[in-house]
Order: structure tokens, then sequence, then C-alpha cells
């Protein structure tokens, strides 16, 4: 049986630790072991003890220099004001504002405690794959799969972007030059049981993860979808990210159909004017998209100030659109530090966690 991870919360309010707990037995179920201190006179004997914790998240004003003397691989310090560098006795200490979100401050430990590899995470962690797909070329789907992914990263959660266009234009939102090694493609279509295993050392670190493009586009036509999702499931059964974020080509066919049914999310860009919506309209005669909690619409490049066929009767009655982004007239040139502070493309980033 494997060894719980011991998880131990220390702050003198019970209340305010209570929803911290929860997103906890939440995220660790019955592989955690946690113990909720609350009383002064129990925390001086608890540590009046040897112990070894995996997980200690304590208030500053309970937190000494004596805990050190403990086995902790990982020590957060919660503190009372919004300031990184109030002393806490111990430098090395990952410090949190305490009156942040619950998802604020879970998302923290979470990837601090990812990133030290000194617990290794419940079977029941899922890497959730999000499609990226329009049926209309030239509406900005890659800077919308770029912009969540930035999103997503920026809230403390490890995300890789895979781009299957022929082209491989999605290069244009690195900020290196890199590009797969030669031969890459073999391993994809050969469809190995250990193709992770090949692919991992070629992926490319930056705002997020990225699988870098092709040297040549005459590499990723011989790529079929389907051997792209092989690619996809090797990576998510390796359970090592937390999003997969898969900017589709526009083309539709059968497995273009099969990875929506098997991502946790599909998100669908569209536009507002005639033409944009008669393409959207035939996408829809062939997918079933009425589960709102896998199908999000996004319309790109909005002008408030043209016609907007998507709040007519008829798109209202297939589709609710979730968010509006407003068109860039700069829009090619945006940055990934840019997409960031796009309000708009912050809520569809945080639409996903």
């Amino acid at each position: 049986m494997a060894k719980k991870i011991r998880i131990v919360l220390v702050d003198s309010d019970e209340r305010y630790l209570m929803p911290l707990e929860y997103k906890i037995i939440e995220q660790f179920g019955d592989n955690g072991d946690i113990h909720v201190i609350t009383d002064i006179d129990y925390f001086s004997t608890f540590f009046g003890k040897p112990q070894s914790i995996d997980i200690l998240i304590i208030n500053e004003e309970l937190y000494d220099r004596s805990i050190e003397r403990h086995d902790i691989d990982n020590l957060f310090i919660l503190l009372e004001v919004p300031n990184d560098e109030e002393e806490t006795g111990n430098l090395s200490a990952n410090k949190i504002y305490k009156y942040s979100s619950v998802k604020q401050i879970f998302n923290v430990i979470i990837d601090q405690v990812k990133n030290n590899n000194t617990v290794s995470f419940p079977k029941s962690f899922e890497t959730k794959v999000v499609m990226v797909y329009s049926p209309i070329g030239g509406i900005g789907k890659t800077t919308i799969a770029a912009g969540i992914s930035s999103v997503l990263a920026n809230n403390h959660k490890k995300v890789l972007f895979i781009g299957t266009d022929n082209l491989q234009t999605f290069g244009c939102i690195m900020r290196s030059d890199s590009k797969l090694k030669a031969g890459t493609e073999s391993s994809i279509i050969a469809k190995s049981e250990y193709l992770y295993d090949v692919i991992k050392p070629r992926i490319v670190e930056e705002d997020f993860d990225i699988l870098p493009p092709f040297t040549s586009a005459l590499s990723s036509l011989n790529i079929k979808m389907e051997e792209y999702i092989h690619l996809i499931n090797c990576i998510r059964d390796a359970k090592e990210y937390d999003f997969i974020i898969v900017d589709c080509a526009t083309d539709f066919s059968e497995a273009t159909s099969k990875l929506m049914s098997n991502a946790s999310q599909t998100l669908i860009v569209t536009g507002q004017d005639d033409v944009s919506a008669h393409k959207l309209d035939c996408l829809l005669k062939n997918i079933d998209s009425s589960d709102q909690n896998r199908f999000y619409f996004v319309c790109n490049r909005y002008k408030q100030e043209e016609k907007n066929c998507l709040v007519t009767e008829d798109y209202i009655n297939k589709c609710r659109v979730r968010e509006y982004v407003n068109y860039e007239s700069d829009n090619e040139m945006l940055t990934i530090d840019n997409l960031f502070n796009i309000e708009s493309i912050q809520k569809i980033g945080l639409m996903l966690l």
C-alpha cells in the first residue's frame, strides 16, 4: 500500500482553515493524512515530538525556528499582510498571503510541491485536454489557444501547447526559434507505446511548455489526426501536465470529431459575421455540443459597432457564446505578455480551471 501524504495545517482560526482543508481533501482524498491544528496547547504538544511532514502550512504568528528541527519537505507560511519580504525566520520558506483566495493558495502550494518532486501525487490526478478548434480559417484560433495557455500557466498550472496544423504556423507564438528534431514525425506515425519518452526531451520550456513546430511542412503533412490523438493520450497518461492545449487544424474529419469526444473541454472559436456564422452552423449540424460543461463558444475579433449574427434567435438556441474578445488592430503583433493582459482571454482561461 502506498505511503500516505502527511499534510499539517496550523492556524488558530478554525473557520479560516476549513475551506483550505476541504480543497486539500478534494485533491488528495484517501491518499492524504491530514492534521488540522487550531489549539495552541496541542500545537506545542504536537511539535514537542519529532515529526515527519510532507506539507506544512502554518500561520506566521505560530511559526518559529524550532520547527526547522523536524523533517519537513515543503513548508508554507501564511502571512497576515501581503509583504513577501516580511521576516519569518526562514528565508527559504514559501510565503503566501493568508487572505488570498483558497484557489490561489492551493495552486501555489501544489505548483511548488510539484517543482520540488518530494510528493507523489495520487493517481486520481487528471491531465485535462482542451481542444481549441474553429471551422473558420484566420479567425485567430492560435492566438486564443496561446492566450489561455499563458493564463493557465500564470495560475500555477503546468501547461503543454501542441499545434496540429500542417504549416505549423504556431511557431510565431514562441520566443525562441526551436524546431522539432528531424525524424520526430516517424516516431509519431509509428504510434509507439513509449512515444512520450521520445517526445519529452524535445519539448521547449517558455511561458508554458510547447511541442515546437517541424522544420518543414512536409514532415507534418505525413501525420494524421489519429496519430496526434495517440501522442496526446500518451502525454495525458503520464500525468505530468495539468493541461494539454491542442490547437487544431481547421479541417473537419472523423478523427477531429473523435478528439472532441476525448477532450475534457472543446473551445470553439467563431466570428460574428455572416460567413463565420454559416460555417459555425455547418459544424453544429455535425457535432453534439449540448454539454455546456464541455463545449465553450468564443467570438474572436469582435467589433461592437458591426452586425453580430450570433445573437439571432437561431444561434442563441444552438450555442451560447461565453466570451467576446474585442478586435485589436495590431492583433498579429500581440506577444504572449500582451495576450495574458487581455481581460476577456483571462476570463476564458479561468473558465477552464
